[in-house]
């Protein structure tokens, strides 16, 4: 993440906000995340219309989530990210475009959840892993870290 506060991540954020209607914080937040990968423009594809191939990949992600955190004893947010990746699954599956915008709408969908997604973007520019998949591996989901895969596809 950015350490100092920039033009630049002030006008992404402002940008984030009025594109996506949501609370400035939330913005300023996403365009810390999206920061990290200044250099990979393409991560910003996330608030637009995704292609199957991010959006399948996407629920993929919450998926795999559900999973370490169901190896790591919190069934809670497990849940929460199995509903994510269910719904996910279930428009795919009847070929509905998501919009990042329409998805954060929908009931369930809370900042962490939108920030996972920004993060999983953010990622795929790189090829590497979201913080939360990290600090999942580090306290100790073992399965999951032999079956996770970076985030990579053509955006």
């Amino acid at each position: 993440m950015r350490k100092y506060f920039t033009a630049d991540l002030n006008k992404t954020a402002w940008k984030i906000k009025k594109a996506q209607g949501i609370s400035w914080g939330a913005a300023f937040r996403m365009a810390m995340t999206l920061g990290q990968v200044a250099e990979h423009p393409e991560a910003t594809s996330v608030f637009g219309t995704w292609t199957f191939a991010s959006h399948y990949a996407v629920a993929g992600h919450f998926y795999g989530l559900s999973k370490a955190y169901d190896e790591i004893g919190d069934k809670g947010r497990a849940i929460a990210m199995k509903k994510v990746s269910n719904s996910l699954y279930a428009q795919y599956e009847m070929f509905e475009p998501v919009s990042f915008r329409s998805l954060i709408r929908q009931k369930g969908i809370k900042e962490s959840i939108a920030n996972e997604i920004v993060a999983y973007f953010s990622a795929s520019a790189t090829g590497g892993f979201t913080p939360r998949t990290l600090d999942l591996i580090a306290r100790g989901a073992q399965q999951y870290a032999q079956r996770v895969h970076a985030a990579r596809w053509t955006f």
